[in-house]
C-alpha cells in the first residue's frame, strides 16, 4: 500500500506540471515575462512553449533551467534576504521598462524570493517580521497579508510599478485564498488592513515601532490592471491522487475542505472523518514551533497520525508538493500502524518538534526532492 500510496502522489504532481499547465494557457507572439516563484523556471519554460519570444526575469529558490533572454535570480527562503533584494529590484525594473505586452507568472515561495521593502522599513525588519511569522504560528494567509503591509512589491505593488497591464497567470500555494495571496499579491491588489497585520505580528511576538507602524498603515497607491487565472492548486493535485486511486481499484473521496489551523488537530478531524478506502485532503496547516529538533508541518504531522494510528492497519502520507518540507530536510512522511513498534514513545520527539529526527530512526520519511512546482500539501489516509 505505501508503494501505490507514492504512485498516487506522483500523479497529482503530474496534475500540477507548472510547464505542461502555463504552456496550456499562456498564447500569443511574444511578451515581457516576469515569474517569481518555486514554479517559476518552469512556468517560464512553459511560456516559451506557446510564444514566439520571451524576455524578463524569473526568480526563483534554485539553479534551474530558463529560455533564451530571461535572466534567472535566485532569492532567499523561507526568510528574505540580500538576494531577495536585488531580484525585487530587477523585476521591479523589469516592468518599468516593458514596452508591450506584460506576463506575470506567481507561484507558491515568491513572497521571500522577491522584495522591495516600503520606504522607512529595511531588510533587518523584514527578516525578524519574517522569523516572527515563521516560527509564532501564522497561517500563510495572516503570513501575507502581514508582508503586504511591508513591501513595495507585495499587494499589488507590481502591477503599480508596470508601464502597462499585466496578464497574472497563477499556480496557488494557499488554502481555499484568492489568487491575490499567492506570493503576497505582486500584482493583484490585497485587503488592505493595517490593524490586523499588527495585531499578528504583535500576537507572534514582533515589537513594531511607532515609525514602522506609520509605514504599516499608509495605503499604497491604487494597483495598476491586471487580469487573472488560475491554473491549479492543492485541490487539483487531490483529486489527482483520488484518481489515480479509482483507477487502481480502490475506493477513495477528497476531502471538501481545505487542511487549516493547528496540524495536530487536523490530524486527528482527518482519521475520524476518513471511512473505508482512501481519503485524500489538501492544504497548508500551522505548527507553533517551540523545541530546536528537526521537523516540518508534514513530518510533524506524520508522526501525530503515527501515534494515533499505532496497531492498526491504517496508513497516513503527508507530503509537500515542492519536495521540502520546513525544516526536516524531507519532503514528507508515510506512516503506519507499525512505525512505532520500537516502542519509543514519539511524545517528547514532538514536544521538541524533532518529528523528522524520530522519523528517520524509526522510518518513514519521504526523501527531500525538488519538484518544481508548489501546491502546498497534500495528505493521504488509508482505511481498508
Amino acid at each position: 500500500m505505501k508503494r501505490r500510496i507514492l504512485e498516487w502522489l506522483e500523479a497529482g504532481l503530474d496534475a500540477v506540471d507548472p510547464e505542461t499547465l502555463t504552456s496550456r494557457a499562456v498564447r500569443g507572439s511574444e511578451a515581457t515575462v516576469v515569474a517569481i516563484g518555486k514554479a517559476a523556471a518552469a512556468m517560464c519554460r512553459g511560456a516559451a512553449l506557446s510564444l514566439d519570444d520571451v524576455r524578463g526575469v524569473c526568480v526563483t529558490d534554485q539553479e534551474d533551467v530558463v529560455p533564451d533572454g530571461v535572466e534567472l535570480l535566485l532569492g532567499d527562503h523561507p526568510v528574505p534576504g540580500a538576494r531577495s533584494l536585488e531580484a525585487g529590484q530587477a523585476v521591479l525594473e523589469a516592468v518599468e521598462r516593458a514596452n508591450g505586452r506584460i506576463v506575470a507568472l506567481i507561484s507558491g515561495g515568491g513572497s521571500a524570493l522577491c522584495e522591495a521593502p516600503r520606504p522607512g522599513l529595511d531588510l533587518a525588519f523584514l527578516r525578524a517580521a519574517n522569523l516572527a511569522l515563521l516560527h509564532g504560528g501564522a497561517s500563510i494567509d495572516e503570513t501575507n497579508l502581514v508582508r503586504g503591509h511591508l513591501s513595495a512589491i507585495k499587494c499589488g505593488g507590481l502591477a503599480r510599478a508596470a508601464s502597462g497591464p499585466i496578464e497574472t497567470y497563477v499556480i496557488s500555494d494557499v488554502s481555499g485564498a484568492g489568487p491575490e495571496v499567492v506570493a503576497s499579491g505582486p500584482t493583484l491588489p490585497m485587503r488592505f488592513d493595517p490593524e490586523t497585520a499588527m495585531e499578528i505580528l504583535s500576537r507572534c511576538g514582533m515589537e513594531v515601532s511607532a515609525d514602522q507602524r506609520e509605514v504599516m498603515a499608509s495605503a499604497p497607491g491604487p494597483a495598476g490592471q491586471s487580469t487573472v487565472e488560475v491554473l491549479a492548486n492543492g485541490m487539483t493535485a487531490a483529486v489527482a491522487v483520488a484518481s489515480a486511486a479509482r483507477a487502481d481499484g480502490f475506493e477513495a473521496m477528497v476531502q471538501p475542505d481545505w487542511l487549516t489551523g493547528n496540524a495536530e488537530e487536523a490530524v486527528r478531524r482527518m482519521l475520524e472523518e476518513a471511512g473505508s478506502g482512501i481519503t485524500v485532503a489538501a492544504g497548508e496547516t500551522v505548527v507553533e514551533v517551540t523545541g530546536s529538533g528537526r521537523g516540518g508541518r508534514n513530518t510533524h504531522a506524520a508522526l501525530v497520525a503515527a501515534r494515533e494510528i499505532a496497531d492498526t492497519d491504517l496508513v497516513f502520507a503527508a507530503f509537500a508538493t515542492d519536495g521540502n518540507d520546513g525544516a526536516s530536510r524531507s519532503a514528507g512522511a508515510l506512516v503506519d500502524g507499525q512505525t512505532l513498534d520500537s516502542g519509543h514513545d514519539p511524545g517528547l520527539a514532538l514536544e521538541q518538534h524533532d518529528s523528522a529526527g524520530f522519523l528517520a530512526s524509526a522510518g518513514g520519511l519521504l526523501p527531500q526532492r525538488r519538484t518544481g512546482t508548489n501546491v502546498a500539501d497534500i495528505w493521504v489516509a488509508y482505511r481498508p
